[in-house]
């Protein structure tokens, strides 16, 4: 049974700061993703208690500052993945369901924050995105005039003008990929700062394997499955903004697996021998100046590491050998 945490006085105090700090989530958007690490951390180190004034606090500062809508928006982005990395880091959840149930929680308050308003203005849920594209289209076709006016070129400006105006046609699709890739990359990353936070404060917490051994649930296939043929369904029965469903389940499907080949990659840098520091920081150069061909290269690395299951293997082996 998990000992009650009683929290210090102390403790209170840098709640009530982490509360505060909130309100720049405002003007930097991506302190909000952020925010569940540090919640999250805070009741896996302190206890919900602390975590509750945490809360209490980012959303009484968010009020008085900005008003109910906007508040109701970011406690959206950020309260119920804060509550998701805490409680699975405090009862000693598995770290996947820590990090799949977060990243569906900010998905979910990034679907809010993008595409209730639209919805609740009567429109459909990505004419937001849409709007802002053609908003960029025109400020960028009427720099190109000012331009022309004052005797430059005019003609740099045409291929973005044009750039944007395509991309509008595709606001459901570019929002979804936002939504998705967000969630994941997020919820992943508040559970690791959060773990390492709480790691540091001396909280008792789950082992997590390292980064090289990590694994997708044996459930993935399964789940993928059933998600792919979900999404084709609609696809073939052309329902309303099919092809955004279908990306959100290519985005479903397809990142995990890229993950797994840079956790494939990694492992094996480090059992071949070798500077092994070196060549990780090779390899994850390449990854960010090939892409988006390196992402094509993970994803099937990722795919042959799931069917041929070697890092398990080579793990199982591993632990007889020690035996």
């Amino acid at each position: 049974m998990k000992q009650h945490l009683k929290p210090t006085w102390k403790q209170i105090a840098l709640c009530v700061l982490f509360g505060l700090a909130a309100v720049l989530g405002v003007y930097v958007e991506t302190l909000f993703l952020l925010l569940p690490a540090v919640f999250g951390f805070v009741w896996a180190a302190w206890g919900g208690i602390c975590c509750a004034v945490s809360l209490g606090t980012a959303a009484a500062v968010l009020l008085v500052c900005f008003g109910s809508t906007q508040t109701l928006y970011a406690l959206a982005l950020f309260a119920p993945a804060s509550l998701c990395v805490g409680c699975c880091l405090r009862f000693k959840k598995p770290y996947r369901t820590a990090a799949v149930s977060a990243a569906a929680a900010i998905a979910a308050g990034y679907y809010c924050l993008l595409c209730l308003p639209s919805l609740l203005a009567g429109e459909g849920p990505f004419a937001a995105m849409e709007e802002t594209l053609l908003t960029l289209a025109d400020a960028m076709a009427s720099l190109g005039r000012e331009f022309a006016q004052a005797g430059f070129d005019a003609a740099a400006t045409e291929p973005m003008v044009d750039l944007l105006r395509a991309a509008s046609l595709l606001a459901p699709e570019i929002t979804c990929i936002i939504i998705v890739s967000c969630g994941m990359a997020f919820g992943l990353m508040d559970v690791v700062l959060a773990r390492r936070m709480a790691l540091a404060a001396k909280a008792q917490l789950k082992p997590m394997a390292p980064f090289p051994l990590w694994q997708l649930s044996k459930n993935y296939t399964i789940g993928a499955a059933v998600l792919f043929v979900s999404a084709l369904l609609v696809l073939l029965l052309k329902l309303n903004n099919a092809n955004a469903v279908f990306v959100v389940a290519e985005c479903v499907i397809f990142l995990p697996l890229l993950l797994m080949g840079v956790c494939f990659m990694d492992f094996l840098t480090r059992i071949t021998g070798g500077n092994g520091k070196l060549r990780r920081a090779l390899f994850y150069t390449c990854i960010v100046m090939l892409f988006p061909y390196s992402a094509i290269f993970l994803l099937i690395l990722g795919l042959v590491d799931r069917i041929s299951r070697l890092r398990r293997r080579f793990r199982s082996r591993d632990d007889q050998g020690q035996r």
